[in-house]
């Protein structure tokens, strides 16, 4: 089972992340658009990798990313984002792709980082 935490604060992009990820292999999802939302829904359910927008409501992904990664040990980071010279320095993130969004780099991306 491979669960997925996107966070994202366009409910449209969340939407299509979503369908993205589940159609390359997670079983479930959960959707946050700010730094708290995010690790209310980690603390519910570790993910097994992050889809992350940069900048969200009330922060930025990577400080929510961050957070996360401090309490629940290292999880795979794939951030999305239309600013991604304010993503450095993110050296753990697997990857970082540009807005708007390439579904098969996406897709190539997450199955590189998703559990079997």
């Amino acid at each position: 089972m491979c669960h997925v935490l996107v966070i994202e604060d366009e409910p449209l992009i969340a939407m299509l992340i979503s369908d993205v990820a589940l159609d390359a292999g997670a079983s479930t999802i959960d959707v946050a658009d700010c730094p708290v939302g995010a690790m209310e829904a980690a603390d519910q359910h570790r993910p097994a990798v992050i889809l992350s927008d940069v900048a969200i409501i009330d922060g930025t992904g990577p400080q929510a990313v961050i957070a996360i990664r401090e309490k629940h040990g290292p999880i795979p980071v794939i951030f999305i984002t239309a600013t991604p010279d304010a993503c450095e320095p993110c050296d753990y993130a697997t990857a970082i792709l540009p807005k708007p969004m390439n579904v098969d780099r996406l897709t190539s991306a997450f199955r590189a980082v998703a559990p079997a």
